[in-house]
Parts: C-alpha cells; structure tokens; sequence
C-alpha cells in the first residue's frame, strides 16, 4: 500500500501528521481471530459523527465483515447493514 501511495506522488509523512494521532492502540494481526485493529483517538476538531474514537480493521471479508453493524453509503450516512448487505 505504501508503495502504491508513493507512485501516486502522496506525501505519506504528511498523511501520517494529519490522520495517525499520537494516541492509539493497535493489536496485531492475528492467525485465530484472521484480522488486525487500529483503535483511534480523534482530535475535536476532526470529529465527523460526534464520537471521538474510531477503529481501523483489516483482514479477511467475511472476518471484517461479521464484526460491522453500520457502513457509511455514498452520502457519508450511517447505515444499518443488514444480512443481505454481507
């Protein structure tokens, strides 16, 4: 992804300025549970839904997936994802 990035001529240090606050937890991938996590503390500022965490995943679809109640639509609203959605 970096590498990706990179070629799209992205200042990753300046992404990571702006996106990646200084606090944050993050558990590793992990073999038995097939995702890895990046919990967030955001800034006031920031805040899109008035809620000051937010938590990155990654890994298998259907692992990702089963852990999701809500997606953001293409307006950006929240939405109840149901079964016929996963």
């Amino acid at each position: 992804m970096l590498k990706f990035i990179t070629r799209c001529g992205v200042d990753i240090d300046a992404l990571r300025k702006k996106h990646l606050p200084k606090e944050m937890m993050r558990y590793m991938f992990d073999s038995s549970r097939k995702r890895m996590s990046t919990f967030l503390e955001i800034d006031d500022e920031e805040l899109e839904y008035g809620y000051g965490k937010r938590l990155h995943m990654k890994g298998a679809s259907e692992i990702v997936l089963e852990c999701c109640s809500h997606y953001l639509d293409e307006n950006g609203a929240k939405t109840l994802m149901d079964d016929s959605m996963r």
